[in-house]
């Protein structure tokens, strides 16, 4: 029986060999892009929008190393020393800012297209077997684990300070300054994400009962999500005296479909205007480096998870598909962790003489 692989360091130790009849639509010829077109669209209702445009840049650049190395760009190509190939390219690629080469991590992200792509063949019958197997991970490189960047009570302290309209040199700054302070009043009040901050609109904003709609989530699932009095006070602001700065249009004029949330130009803000603006309003309050409203959402999470909140409930309320989603929101804060290491360091068992004199 013929086995379309060459050799049998692809199969995983002890595997068995895999018939090409289960395989049905296998051909070594097929064209590797418009099988990537018909794994996009395969993975539609599984992927977002980010998702797939985060795909798409990433299998460019797998398609400029193939095109460099002269491969040809077909299903026959991929194999596990093709893989291992392209990790060791990667590896040894510069770094887009900056100096030195791409991190074991950016390595893992430009990769993982691919292998999820090749998985997505494998289950669609169009390989015999994962090519790309053995181990636990195959070829793909090892990940350590990383610190998180979640933001403090004393950066939110900042983002406000920044974000604060006394500085602005006309009404267009004055208001942008304005939105970008409401912007940090509802992630730090209700952990939504980036996405669904900037996409919200006028109707799904209850200012009576204090609830947002959140229509267009991360898996287009609706939720309702509380918001606090001061929240809603900041919302009512920016929409008397700031948003029809940014729209040149009479607060009357609204529309319930319109964006909540306008760029300088009266546009939607997008993610990376967000991004930028929080970035901006971080310094501008004496922060240093980059600000993601992520870092606010793990705030959030975390804060929740601290003062008692039902996983059940947080889980809803920020969106998470399942429990396992939600527990990377709910590690203690450094605060927490600080003030309990005080009660348990066997240092306090040293003879507090000796301690007071290197306190």
């Amino acid at each position: 029986m013929a086995y379309p692989f060459d050799g049998e360091p692809n199969l995983r130790p002890g595997a068995e060999r895999v018939p090409v009849s289960l395989a049905p639509r296998y051909d070594p010829a097929l064209s590797l892009d418009e099988l990537f077109e018909d794994f996009l669209a395969g993975s539609a209702s599984v992927i977002t929008d980010k998702t797939e445009r985060t795909y798409r840049c990433d299998w460019g650049l797998y398609r400029t190393w193939l095109d460099e190395t002269g491969q040809a760009a077909v299903l026959g190509t991929i194999t596990k020393q093709h893989l291992v190939d392209y990790i060791a390219y990667l590896q040894r690629r510069p770094k887009a800012k900056g100096q030195g080469t791409l991190s074991s991590h950016s390595v893992h992200h430009y990769v993982r297209v691919v292998r999820t792509c090749v998985r997505w063949l494998v289950d669609e019958g169009y390989y015999p077997g994962d090519p790309l197997a053995g181990g636990k991970r195959g070829p793909m490189p090892r990940l350590g684990p990383r610190v998180l960047k979640i933001a403090k009570k004393a950066d939110v302290e900042l983002l406000l300070e920044g974000a604060s309209n006394r500085g602005g040199r006309n009404r267009v700054e004055r208001a942008t300054r304005s939105r970008d302070e409401l912007i940090v009043w509802l992630v730090t009040d209700t952990g939504i994400r980036t996405g669904e901050v900037v996409r919200l609109r006028i109707g799904e904003v209850d200012l009576d009962d204090g609830w947002l709609l959140i229509e267009a989530s991360k898996w287009d699932r609706q939720r309702r999500v509380s918001i606090s009095r001061e929240t809603i006070a900041t919302l009512r602001l920016y929409l008397r005296r700031d948003r029809p700065v940014l729209s040149a249009t009479r607060p009357d004029e609204t529309n319930p479909h319109d964006a909540l949330i306008l760029s300088r130009t009266g546009e939607a803000l997008t993610p990376q205007g967000a991004y930028q603006a929080m970035g901006r309003a971080y310094r501008r309050g004496g922060g240093t480096g980059r600000f993601g409203l992520h870092r606010l959402r793990h705030l959030w999470g975390t804060t929740a998870a601290e003062r008692g909140m039902h996983p059940a409930v947080s889980q809803q309320l920020m969106g998470h598909e399942d429990a396992k989603s939600q527990l990377p929101y709910q590690h203690p804060s450094d605060e927490t962790k600080k003030r309990q290491h005080a009660q348990v360091t066997p240092i306090r068992d040293i003879r507090p003489a000796r301690r007071r004199r290197l306190a």
